[in-house]
């Protein structure tokens, strides 16, 4: 053979055996964001915003190329199933291909709004039950499913989900089957925070993928060590927030040894690495301020985290102390922090613990009132330009069914004003409140309302001659949260009352227009 003939032939059996490995694995992704979960549930912020995050790290780091991924934005039910639709339909015709691929991984993300029933898109629900069917049909090697939303370990409940051990790790990567992962239990509410701008358990595991979460120090996150370092970092850090503490659950049938690669931090050459000496919790942010990454560092172990070259501003937290530097990374270059480099700094900015979740949703607490108001009509009292009302003062313990229904009962206690044979008495108001207001506006600080009530009314004169009445009211006001716990608001009000059953000179009705200041306390936590 000659040496011509013998290149040729090399070239060529290396052409085919970069072509069979280019074979060896595909995957795919699909990524949805949902920040509309209805008009009775407050609009999210940062879902989509999630989902575009995930989508960014599959592509850069976990082999996901831009033919295999979609990402629904606030997508309807219908939207959901249509994909997956099309994606069973793209894998299947893979398989029937004269080149299928050795291995095929899918991997399905969630961010928005769930309950314990199934995903809520708009005002549309597609139920657990759907959705483990829909990706039961999918022919994968592996699939993978992520929910981040509230009541989503109840996806996983049917068949035993729970807390448990990490499944086996191996370097084979032969495992096939399913995972289920979910940001919280079956009873828990799934948070977003202001502060990191995206939901807490999304922001751990972003964090992971990009090398957080690589224990080995083999440059690759597996399945295992993203699960494990979200699940930690998402518990320790809303244990103490409004929401309270968040478990992300699993459920997994994975057979074969190995785990699952899910990124692989060397695909990129830039490279921020975070020397072994360094100790303490870390923020590493964008010249804009936005948080890429955030992990509690250990002494003793050096940890390399995937970014796009360009400057990053590295805080590191230790004790009571906070310690920084910007540094660059550059393209085909590894950055080295250095904890001698590193000088004192500003705190990471942050909120009390408890405030993270940045809204103000009162959607299964009570709230007590207490208010003063001017209501009533009579002869003999101060004048208002023509309105002559009593001074009355009252509280009332509301429920919020919803964000934007309330539920009342109460009391108000009233005098006599100047009209000096009648001593005073109270009326027991039952009421109802609804905010007009939609979506994430109605979770806002802002919360106007609608009102009517039922008012059973009853007043003395002096002589302790009882005299009853019933009336109804409608009114129009807001509310004005000062903070998750506390609100001021106002009211305007209308109440029909007919006269008393007996007179008492000429106050003989409460008939007429209520100004009321009201001062309000949260009780509870809402969803």
């Amino acid at each position: 053979m000659t040496s011509r003939r013998l290149l040729s032939s090399l070239a060529v059996a290396m052409l085919w055996t970069a072509g069979a490995q280019a074979q060896t694995l595909e995957r795919h992704a699909l990524i949805v964001g949902a920040n509309n979960g209805g008009p009775d549930r407050p609009r999210l912020h940062y879902a989509v915003a999630d989902a575009e995050r995930v989508a960014r790290v599959l592509g850069e780091l976990g082999g996901v190329g831009a033919a295999h991924e979609t990402v629904l934005r606030d997508p309807q039910a219908a939207d959901l199933l249509a994909a997956l639709d099309r994606l069973k339909a793209r894998l299947t015709a893979a398989r029937a291909s004269g080149r299928p691929p050795a291995r095929t991984e899918v991997f399905v993300y969630y961010s928005g709004h769930a309950d314990e029933r199934g995903l809520l898109l708009d005002d549309d629900r597609v139920s657990y039950r759907t959705l483990r069917e829909r990706l039961d049909a999918l022919p994968a090697d592996v699939r993978i499913a992520v929910l981040d939303a509230c009541s989503s370990g109840s996806f996983t409940r049917p068949k035993g989900g729970t807390r448990r051990p990490p499944f086996l790790v191996d370097e084979s990567a032969a495992m096939k089957g399913y995972a289920f992962i979910t940001s919280s239990a079956a009873s828990e509410a799934a948070q977003e925070s202001d502060r990191i701008r995206a939901s807490f358990f999304t922001h751990y595991l972003v964090s992971g993928f990009r090398g957080a979460a690589d224990t080995s120090g083999d440059g690759r996150v597996t399945l295992n060590e993203a699960y494990q370092f979200a699940f930690a970092e998402t518990l320790g850090r809303t244990v103490d927030t409004r929401g309270g503490a968040q478990h992300p659950t699993y459920e997994i049938n994975l057979t074969g040894a190995g785990d699952v690669v899910i990124t692989d931090v060397r695909q990129t050459t830039a490279r921020l690495v975070l020397e072994d000496a360094l100790e303490g919790r870390t923020f590493v942010r964008t010249p804009s301020r936005m948080l890429v990454a955030e992990l509690y560092k250990p002494a003793g172990r050096e940890i390399e985290i995937a970014l796009a070259p360009g400057a990053y501003d590295v805080k590191v937290e230790r004790g009571r102390a906070t310690v920084g530097a910007t540094i660059t990374v550059a393209d085909e270059a590894r950055a080295v922090v250095r904890a001698a480099q590193l000088t004192p700094a500003a705190p990471e900015p942050t909120r009390r613990r408890g405030a993270d979740t940045g809204d103000h949703a009162v959607q299964g607490a009570y709230r007590f009132t207490l208010q003063s108001s001017l209501w009533g009509t009579h002869g003999d009292a101060m004048s208002l330009g023509g309105w002559r009302p009593d001074i009355t003062g009252g509280a009332l313990l509301s429920r919020y069914l919803t964000e934007r229904l309330a539920v009342s009962a109460g009391f108000t206690v009233y005098g006599s004003g100047e009209q000096v044979d009648v001593i005073g008495g109270f009326a027991l108001p039952l009421g109802v409140q609804w905010n007009p207001r939609r979506g994430a506006a109605s979770a806002g600080r802002f919360k106007p309302f609608l009102s009517a009530q039922l008012l059973p009314i009853t007043a003395a004169d002096s002589e302790w001659s009882r005299r009853y009445s019933v009336g109804v009211g409608v009114g129009a006001g807001f509310d004005l949260h000062l903070s998750p716990a506390f609100a001021l608001g106002l009211t305007g009000a209308f109440n029909a009352v007919p006269r008393f059953t007996r007179t008492a000179g000429r106050h003989d009705t409460y008939h007429g227009p209520e100004l009321a200041l009201r001062t309000s306390w949260m009780i509870g936590r809402g969803r």
